[in-house]
């Protein structure tokens, strides 16, 4: 989906206690009854440390947990221990594992997914995990969410648009067998389908609640207090009892904020670091064992409005700009580190990642050769150019050293900032030729990159800068039809990754990474190329 990027971004008592404390502590639990919830965190699991919750700190505004209306990387990683997917994604081994679903078997030429429940599972809610019960969650996560790229995501499903419509009830192409045997029938072979299934607009809540707030997830959602979440273990999750008996999640206003409150030991985990801190922080061997950075399926590129002078039909005068930029003084000097070069359409972390793609590495003499090809030599006769971003600290500082580096080559660039609402209607209607382009991946597959960002099927939608290319589009077709050959399918996406580098519809610029901090208390912290942590794992030290 687009983004915004935002950022640039103790001991207790034995369980053994005598007679006494056993008559106080009944005595302190009907007070707590008597006062409310208000002190409910307070009165979380004093018993010892690994019964202590995991106290968690964020920057982002979380006014919802509905997975249909997931808007912010926070609420989204929040949401994951509440609900599940059919499917997982493990981006060590590059493969799909099941999750809620046993099996999958394709049918009819790629066009029918068979997929088989597990048995026994059941929402925090006591529900039973059927297949009426992902149909009739999907259909409301369609109807419910509001953004574009949500809904495309569930339009290779047959019956979609006619569920949209209106004409129709029900999504006909998902169809519930059984109790437990789903039937998933798409218009055409799809390869990719199947990781869509990860995305949060899949993920499954219970048909039996009136707003989603019942997962199968390891964690339940017990209260929500003004800029305070409380979650608790699912007692009785399908995959074995959580390490973790309660997650406190807590808001602060910004990053410095949640950074100090860490420092006196008040936080256990936080993933929003300020800029200027990061460098620091990794070169500071007291966080060596509690500092994490690896690279998120999240991009920051420039895009160019393929429709529009200067850009239109002058590939020329785009790899002049790609080659232009120095990517890595941007990351250290003005970033401060989070980041790391972009050489491509397809992200580190991805399985089409291809680690020998040459992309546009910092040459000002050949950008020079090339601006002089284009027919603006040093940049004579070339009209200024307007640079339009999302209204952001961080994304100004970038727009204005983007300025500054073109204006070495005799480039002339203004920068132009909106607000968020404002700025993504303009993008959708075309009327920005130079523009910050975000994209965090919906599903972890190149294809989500791919094929939803320059495929011309999408132009008008998703494929912003109008990129147009009937060569690319025949590669893209054919590995969506790889259904049965996934080493066939990423061989043809890095072959259109290739072609659509060389063209430069973009000016590649980084790749964002997630940069953690976690007390000496954490254990077990595993996160996935989504930023997503495996919560049932998570743990703390007794």
């Amino acid at each position: 989906m687009w983004s915004q990027l935002r950022g640039i971004r103790r001991s207790y008592y034995s369980s053994r206690w005598p007679p006494l404390k056993r008559i106080l502590t009944v005595l302190s639990a009907l007070v707590l009854l008597i006062f409310g919830i208000k002190y409910l965190h307070q009165a979380i699991f004093t018993l010892s440390m690994s019964s202590r919750p995991l106290q968690m700190a964020i920057v982002e505004p979380v006014d919802n947990l509905e997975p249909a209306l997931l808007k912010n990387h926070s609420q989204q990683l929040i949401a994951s221990a509440i609900y599940e997917g059919l499917f997982s994604y493990d981006d060590q081994e590059y493969r799909l594992k099941p999750v809620l679903a046993q099996d999958w078997e394709y049918a009819d030429e790629g066009k029918v997914i068979s997929i088989q429940l597990k048995e026994g599972i059941k929402f925090s809610n006591g529900q039973d995990l059927t297949a009426a019960a992902v149909k009739s969650s999907w259909e409301r996560n369609l109807l419910q969410n509001k953004e574009w790229a949500n809904t495309s995501m569930f339009l290779p499903i047959v019956g979609v648009s006619e569920k949209l419509k209106g004409k129709n009830q029900d999504i006909a192409g998902i169809q519930a067998v059984d109790e437990h045997n789903l039937k998933i029938q798409l218009t055409q072979a799809n390869a990719a389908f199947i990781y869509s299934l990860t995305s949060p607009v899949f993920w499954v809540t219970s048909p039996a609640e009136e707003k989603a707030s019942c997962g199968t997830g390891p964690f339940i959602l017990k209260e929500s207090q003004g800029e305070t979440l409380i979650l608790l273990r699912n007692e009785a999750y399908h995959q074995g009892k959580p390490n973790l008996t309660a997650i406190n999640v807590m808001r602060y206003e910004d990053e410095n904020l949640a950074l100090a409150a860490y420092k006196t030991g008040k936080v256990d985990y936080m993933d929003a670091l300020p800029l200027q801190e990061i460098a620091a922080i990794e070169a500071d061997s007291h966080y060596k064992e509690l500092f994490i950075s690896q690279p998120e399926l999240e991009v920051y590129w420039l895009g160019f409005n393929l429709t529009r002078e200067p850009y239109a039909r002058n590939y020329l005068l785009r790899r002049a700009l790609n080659y232009a930029i120095d990517r890595e003084s941007i990351i250290k000097n003005t970033l401060g580190g989070g980041f790391i070069p972009a050489k491509g359409v397809s992200p580190m972390g991805s399985q089409a990642f291809n680690p020998q793609m040459r992309g546009y590495t910092y040459d000002p003499d050949k950008a020079r050769q090339l601006l002089s090809e284009a027919g603006y030599p040093e940049g004579k006769g070339l009209k200024p150019l307007t640079l339009t971003y999302n209204q952001d600290a961080g994304h100004s500082l970038i727009a204005k050293e983007i300025a500054a580096q073109l204006g070495l080559l005799g480039i002339t660039v203004q920068v132009q900032d909106n607000d968020w609402d404002y700025y993504t209607k303009q993008l959708s209607n075309r009327q920005i030729s130079f523009f910050r382009l975000g994209w965090q991946a919906d599903y972890p597959d190149a294809d989500n990159f791919l094929h939803t960002l320059f495929h011309s099927s999408s132009a008008g939608g998703s494929n912003l800068t109008a990129y147009r290319n009937p060569e690319v589009d025949k590669i893209l077709d054919a590995s969506r039809a790889e259904y049965n050959n996934e080493e066939q399918r990423q061989k043809l996406l890095k072959r259109a990754e290739e072609i659509i580098v060389d063209d430069a519809p973009c000016l590649w610029l980084f790749q964002k990474t997630t940069t953690i901090l976690t007390s000496p208390d954490v254990r077990d912290l595993k996160i996935d190329s989504m930023g997503i942590i495996k919560w049932s794992q998570l743990a703390l030290s007794s």
